[in-house]
């Protein structure tokens, strides 16, 4: 009977080990296709276009998509303009690294909060 309850035991952690692993898998599938994203739309920005072309867009609507609980973000969602996608997409990436990572401290704006620019 103990070694039956052992190796449940044993199963069970080996099956939580697999999920975390694949949720750590696919997170950090979703964080570089961010990055990849990031890099087209920084270059775009360099060029000095302002508008992100549709196929980022779409592009971004789906990495955003695979953030968990998006709902709750109401931040995140595509933007017209370059720079300000830009800022959504690193807002998704620093809650797919505490997701990541519960440990890590909260990603603060450049801007802030308290309404000064």
């Amino acid at each position: 009977m103990m070694i039956q309850e052992a190796n449940r035991d044993i199963e069970r952690l080996h099956e939580d080990d697999l999920r975390r692993k694949w949720r750590k898998e696919q997170l950090d599938r979703v964080i570089h296709g961010i990055d990849d994203l990031l890099f087209q739309l920084e270059d775009l920005n360099l060029q000095g276009v302002e508008r992100t072309p549709a196929t980022l867009r779409d592009r971004a609507d789906q990495l955003l998509d695979s953030v968990p609980s998006r709902d709750e973000y109401e931040a995140l969602r595509v933007r017209q303009r370059i720079v300000p996608m830009m800022d959504v997409l690193f807002k998704a990436q620093e809650i797919l690294f505490r997701l990541r990572d519960p440990h890590r401290p909260a990603y603060e704006d450049e801007d802030g909060d308290d309404g000064e620019s």
